[in-house]
Formats: C-alpha cells, sequence, structure tokens
C-alpha cells in the first residue's frame, strides 16, 4: 500500500500543481482582458509619407528627363533643312537633264533615220541617173547582181 500512498501523493501534488497553473493562467488572462493597448501609427505614416514624396520626386525627375531627350531628338534630325532643299534640287536637275538627253537623243535617231533615207533615195537617184548614161555598165551590173544571187553565201 506504500505504493498506492505514493502514487496519490504524487497524483495529489500534480493536481494541486495543475490548479495552482489554471489560476495563474485566469489571472494572466484577466489581465489581458484590461489591458488596454493603444496603437501608434504616426512613424508608420511618416515613412510612408517619406517614401511617396521620394516617388513623387523620381517620377518629376523622370518626366523631365524624358522631356529634354524628345526636345533633344526633335532638334537633331537626319539631314538638316538646307541639306535637304539641296537634294531635291539636285534630283530635279538631274530628272531635267536626263529628259532632255532622252528627248536630244531620240530626235538625233530620227533625224538620222531621216538623213540615212535621204542618201538613200539621192543614191539610188544618182544610180539611175549614172544607168540612164552608160547602159553598158548597166548590163554589166545586171549580170554581176543575177550571178551574186545565184551563188549562195559562203559567209
Amino acid at each position: 500500500m506504500t505504493k498506492l500512498d505514493e502514487i496519490m501523493e504524487v497524483l495529489t501534488q500534480e493536481i494541486s500543481g495543475f490548479t495552482n497553473s489554471i489560476a495563474k493562467l485566469e489571472e494572466l488572462s484577466e489581465k489581458l482582458k484590461n489591458l488596454k493597448l493603444e496603437t501608434d501609427t504616426s512613424r508608420l505614416e511618416s515613412r510612408i509619407n517619406d517614401f511617396l514624396r521620394w516617388q513623387r520626386s523620381s517620377v518629376e525627375s523622370y518626366e523631365n528627363r524624358m522631356e529634354e531627350v524628345l526636345k533633344t531628338i526633335e532638334k537633331s534630325r537626319w539631314a538638316p533643312k538646307w541639306e535637304n532643299a539641296l537634294l531635291y534640287i539636285a534630283i530635279s536637275f538631274n530628272a531635267m537633264a536626263f529628259a532632255y538627253l532622252g528627248y536630244y537623243f531620240i530626235n538625233y535617231e530620227l533625224k538620222v533615220r531621216d538623213s540615212i533615207k535621204m542618201a538613200r533615195e539621192e543614191g539610188h537617184g544618182n544610180a539611175r541617173d549614172y544607168f540612164r548614161e552608160h547602159p553598158i555598165i548597166l548590163k554589166d551590173f545586171e549580170k554581176w547582181s543575177k550571178k551574186r544571187d545565184s551563188i549562195p553565201n559562203r559567209e
């Protein structure tokens, strides 16, 4: 029985310790219920305000830089205006020169054809007159041309 008494004694001590712990917990719970916490957000608000100010200044700085870049891009062109005007003038002169040369050479070819036609007609007229004056030569020429037409070209 001594063992049973010892076990009972240990159990009693445990139960009394447990009740003491529960009492302490109830006391602490009561203190927590009565405890009033005041939240202070002023530090957090000041940090948020600082961040927002910094962000605004960064955005303004970015916008200013972008405006400067856009102005610089607008000012810089691939070619200045006077170069563009000079280029257009040069292209116009070239177009006019090519048009004139084309017109000139087309007319030149027509003049050459007309000259050749007139020379042939004049040459044929002179040959007819010559052959009328020299009938013997005309006969020899006719023989020669028949002989030439009958022989195939060996070229």
